[in-house]
């Protein structure tokens, strides 16, 4: 299965069609939006992209998604109940998933991993750490760390920071197959 997961689209209108193309250029046959789709109440329109793509959407909220955001992400493909959601026989959850799933979408990275900022600090959370050993997922999609894009290892799950926040990263392709998962930035 192909997926496309691209975080911290902070509604920036490029960033925006940089998703729209990629969908038309790669056919994912998920995209995944792992937070800040919004910025504090402006671009609004990175919204729309839950219900105007020919594939499914599922996304989770970030510190930067407003009220509105909120709301839209929680009606239309939302990964926040504890139940993981079937497309094609792989299994997706959000930060709150309470069984093994395949592909997990938080916003934030786990603690240590794709979480050095530009301070030097790792600013990823326990949280998420706790999560991915507790459900051993065979993909992690985050964001968060504009600074930190990129493809990690942690235990036997692949961490994705798929950011566009950085300018440079236009999210990631990720391909999971019978024998494993890989994953490039774009």
């Amino acid at each position: 299965m192909k997926i496309l997961a691209c975080a911290d689209l902070h509604g920036r209108p490029e960033r925006i069609a940089r998703v729209r193309a990629l969908v038309a250029e790669h056919a994912p046959a998920v995209v995944l939006l792992p937070g800040d789709l919004t910025h504090a109440g402006y671009g609004e329109e990175a919204l729309d992209l839950l219900g105007a793509l020919p594939v499914p959407v599922f996304a989770v909220a970030g510190n930067m998604d407003g009220p509105r955001a909120l709301a839209e992400i929680a009606g239309r493909g939302s990964l926040a109940g504890t139940t993981p959601v079937e497309i094609g026989g792989v299994l997706f959850g959000g930060p709150h998933v309470a069984s093994p799933c395949d592909v997990l979408v938080t916003h934030e990275p786990p603690a240590g991993t794709l979480d050095v900022a530009r301070s030097g600090r790792h600013i990823g959370t326990r949280a998420v750490l706790d999560l991915v050993r507790q459900v051993r997922p065979r993909v992690l999609a985050c964001g968060h760390v504009h600074e930190a894009g990129g493809v990690a290892r942690l235990d036997d799950t692949l961490v994705v920071n798929c950011t566009m926040g950085d300018g440079t990263t236009g999210g990631a392709l990720i391909e999971l197959t019978a024998d494993g998962a890989t994953a490039q930035l774009l």
